[in-house]
This record gives C-alpha cells, structure tokens and sequence, in this order.
C-alpha cells in the first residue's frame, strides 16, 4: 500500500466520524431537531446572577436628568421637564431667571452623597461637578451642586424629581 492510500483511508475514517458526530449532535436521519432543553443536565452548578449595582443606574439617571434640567433651565423651556421636578422645585426654576452668557458643557463626576427615607419618601443627595462654558469671558467654569432626589415609596412613577439644588462652590 501507499502513503497515499493510507492518507486516503485516514482523511475517510476522520470524515465518517466527524459525520456520526454531527449527525448525533444536530439530529437524526429522519431530519429531527434534537431539542437540547429538553435535556437535563448533570452539572450541580448554577449560573450565578449578579445584581445590577442600583446606585451606579441611579447615577446615570441622575446624570442625564441633570443635563435635561440644566438645559431647558438655560433655554427658559422648564416645562418640558416638569415631570422630573417637585411642584416647588418648578416654580422656584420658573420663578428664576438663568443667566444667558452661561451655558452647560459636561458633568465631570456625581456621587451619592446621603440616602434616607421617612415614612412616605426615599430622598438622595447627589454631589455634582460640572463643567459650564462662559460665553462673554470665553472660559470654562467649574461648578459643584449638591441636588436632591426625592421618590414617593408607595408611587407606581419610577421617576426620582429634583426637590432640593445647594451650590457648593
């Protein structure tokens, strides 16, 4: 015998092996489907579930909802995001007038400064540093808030309202 014939009836016995594999693996002859969840499995491991870090979501929410009041506050549009304010947060920003030459840039860094809840409300604080452009001195200004979140506990709205803003420097 060759070397290619024996090459021949190697390559043939690896392809009618790897045909019986596949065969088992993806169905039968007939054309069915196994159904692999059907099947129970051995292992005693479970998938271990990691829960979502609330905080880090809270803080994106807080972020974003930070710039869409900054910005409707700065455009004089305060009512388009009324559904994010206590009904004294809003009248106090309907009441203020935001200076023009000011205009937000970018929320540098936030973080939960307190959580505490009474009875009828969870509240937050969150410490925000922020980046404001000023348009008449052509430079960048650093501000630091602390704004306050609250949530009514027995409310079926997953919305956090701004009711508190503190200038910090």
């Amino acid at each position: 015998m060759s070397s290619e014939f024996i090459d021949i009836l190697l390559f043939g016995a690896i392809a009618v092996f790897l045909v019986y594999r596949l065969r088992s693996i993806l169905g039968s002859s007939d054309g069915k489907i196994v159904n692999i969840r059907n099947k129970k499995t051995q292992s005693k491991f479970k998938p271990k579930i990691v829960p979502k870090d609330i905080n880090q979501d809270f803080l994106s929410g807080a972020n974003k909802a930070y710039e869409m009041i900054v910005q409707a506050y700065q455009n004089n549009n305060i009512e388009n995001v009324k559904d994010l304010l206590t009904p004294e947060a809003l009248q106090a920003m309907e009441q203020a007038k935001a200076p023009k030459e000011i205009k937000f840039s970018d929320v540098k860094s936030s973080s939960i400064l307190e959580e505490k809840s009474d009875e009828q409300r969870l509240l937050k604080s969150v410490k925000f540093e922020t980046e404001h452009y000023n348009v008449t001195k052509n430079e960048i200004i650093t501000v630091v808030e602390e704004w306050g979140f609250e949530k009514e506990i027995k409310s079926s709205d997953p919305n956090w309202k701004l009711s508190s803003i503190k200038l910090v420097s």
